[in-house]
């Protein structure tokens, strides 16, 4: 039998009690679909999905109230209709200006082209988006949708209470994708192997690894960024490039993975927590001084604050060079108290809790990780290389964001990719292409199929395609935490906002020193990738090489064929499939 997430549920939010079931009974597994990530892009799939009829299985390692999606303080870009001067075409050329020639027209313009349509959609579904469109940096005109300065915890709300209504999605929370799983000598994704530890933490003398492989049709990476793999970030602990260390396991393309973008503004508290002042505060007329409070963002570029952020990033750095000092201050004193408290609660409050009053007070703040850009080569429809697999967000490189993400197009992948993997997916099963439930491989436990209806060769092999795993041995898990510290740290100095190929050869040559994880291995892509672009464009800025170059207008693309990284020889398990009992 399947424990679907409506057979546990009680009315709860989420269930983890079915995982558990599956592991104790050995129940093979199976689903139409399977989404590894929990943020705004897998759980709208997963909801559009499910509501076409599949049976969706979504795995989170964090409760699927934490992701990223929720942080989003800017809000959506879509064009405002009211608005007679703005139009779609004006989207299309900012986004591709921004995008420094390596966006696909095609893609932007097929993306735009549903903006409007799928933000009504999530207004339907509860979404209450404030009257006002915001203006943010190289937006020609003011097209920022949103909900205050708190539009990503406003639209994920909704999802999640649609997906815990939903008896046709399963939420898992707390398991970690370890492996997808593929036939072996096969070239198509049919699973994935997750991994949790029992009891409460290290120190429980009872706490053991538990892992469990799910099935499906369909595997959908939405695990979000990498920023964590920087020490200064605005990202969740937790996003370090999972899905992107286990898709190039898996064979898949991984594109552009140079282009990291850094946030100009961020505030770092006293207890050493990153806060994101977003660049909408500039967009309403905040301005940025150096540490001796001189203005200085019109010496470097004629929009001033509102360049994008590579350059405004870049402008920090470098006065915070000349003036000798590790932050710049955001002046936004000319607006007055009740404008920041009306639009901007969230920052204000938090601003005033630390002890700065924005209407009063300069506030200390320098660039920090934000958004990759890059990630694994999809096209619109989410399609990766690798039968089976698909990605979307921020861990996918559709061609919509080029080598700079346009502010605020981020959550609009989000929104509107989904509509596009949904339909694919659901055309696909019509056609009978990739719906073919255990024909392959695998065997679906269902109490309205047979084993007679769907043989299998019980002496089939399988694949993992990656060999990582968790531990429940504290030494090993400190011998870990101080590999990725290390890992965090040659990044951080190496790979920043400013680069060169000296800096980012060493840094490869360290990382090869160390032992393998997920982290190393994105890590290693990400520095692989940003050898390969000996020149300077979008969010890749080399200090060594300043220009761009009309020869390197090109995507970066890495793949196990096309490249060798130290752990990339490592065995990959092959276990025999047994019988669900």
């Amino acid at each position: 039998m399947i424990y679907n997430y409506g057979d546990c549920r009680q009315d709860k939010a989420v269930c983890h009690l079915p995982v558990i079931q599956f592991l104790m009974q050995e129940y093979v597994n199976h689903f139409d679909t399977v989404v590894i990530g929990s943020g705004l892009a897998g759980l709208n799939l997963a909801r559009k999905l499910a509501a076409a009829g599949q049976n969706v299985f979504i795995c989170s390692k964090h409760a699927i109230t934490e992701g990223s999606s929720k942080y989003a303080q800017g809000g959506v870009a879509v064009v405002n209709p009211a608005n007679l001067e703005d139009s779609l075409e004006s989207h299309i050329a900012d986004t591709l200006k921004s995008g420094q020639g390596l966006c696909n027209e095609s893609v932007v313009t097929s993306i735009l082209s549903r903006s409007w349509a799928q933000v009504n959609e999530l207004i339907e579904l509860g979404v209450q988006f404030d009257d006002g469109f915001n203006l943010e940096g190289s937006h020609s005109y003011n097209r920022i949708m949103h909900v205050g300065d708190a539009t990503g915890r406003a639209v994920i709300k909704p999802l999640i209470d649609a997906v815990s209504r939903d008896n046709k999605i399963f939420v898992s929370q707390g398991y970690e994708a370890m492996s997808l799983i593929k036939v072996k000598n096969g070239s198509k994704v049919i699973g994935v192997k997750l991994e949790t530890l029992s009891g409460q933490d290290m120190e429980d003398i009872n706490q053991r690894v538990m892992a469990i492989d799910v099935w499906a049709d369909n595997v959908v990476l939405a695990t979000g960024g990498l920023g964590a793999l920087f020490q200064e970030t605005t990202n969740p602990e937790l996003l370090r490039g999972d899905g992107i260390a286990l898709a190039y396991d898996a064979g898949a393309k991984i594109e552009n993975l140079e282009f990291v973008q850094f946030h100009p503004t961020v505030f770092k508290a006293k207890s050493g927590k990153n806060f994101l002042i977003s660049e909408t505060l500039r967009g309403a007329g905040a301005q940025l001084r150096n540490s001796k409070k001189a203005l200085f963002a019109e010496n470097y570029h004629p929009d001033a604050e509102m360049a994008t952020r590579d350059i405004v990033s870049r402008a920090i750095v470098s006065e915070m060079r000349k003036t000798d000092s590790d932050f710049v201050y955001v002046d936004a004193t000319k607006l007055s108290k009740e404008f920041l408290e009306k639009e901007f609660p969230t920052i204000y409050n938090y601003c005033l809790a630390v002890g700065y009053d924005l209407a009063t007070d300069l506030l200390p703040v320098r660039p920090a990780a934000h958004y990759s850009i890059g990630g694994i080569k999809t096209d619109i429809n989410g399609k990766t290389n690798v039968d089976g697999l698909y990605a979307i967000g921020e861990c996918a490189s559709n061609g919509f964001h080029g080598a700079n993400r346009l502010a605020s197009n981020s959550l609009l992948e989000c929104i509107v990719c989904a509509d596009f993997i949904a339909e694919s997916i659901l055309g696909l099963e019509v056609d009978g292409e990739v719906n073919q439930k255990l024909t392959d491989s695998i065997v679906q436990m269902e109490s309205t199929r047979s084993l007679d209806e769907n043989e299998f060769d019980e002496d089939e092999e399988i694949e993992y395609c990656s060999d990582y795993q968790l531990t429940n041995i504290f030494e090993e898990q400190e011998a870990l935490d101080a590999n990725f510290d290390l890992i965090r740290q040659v990044i951080s100095k190496n790979l920043g906002v400013e680069r060169r190929e000296k800096s980012i050869r060493s840094t490869l040559k360290y990382l090869e020193s160390l032992d393998d994880c997920k982290e190393k291995t994105v890590a290693t892509l990400l520095t692989n990738s940003a050898l390969q672009r000996k020149e300077s464009r979008g969010a890749h800025y080399r200090v060594d090489s300043p220009k761009s170059l009309n020869a390197q207008a090109r995507s970066t693309i890495l793949s196990k064929d096309s490249m060798t990284i130290k752990d990339s020889d490592r065995p990959r398990r092959i276990v025999q499939k047994v019988a669900a009992k």
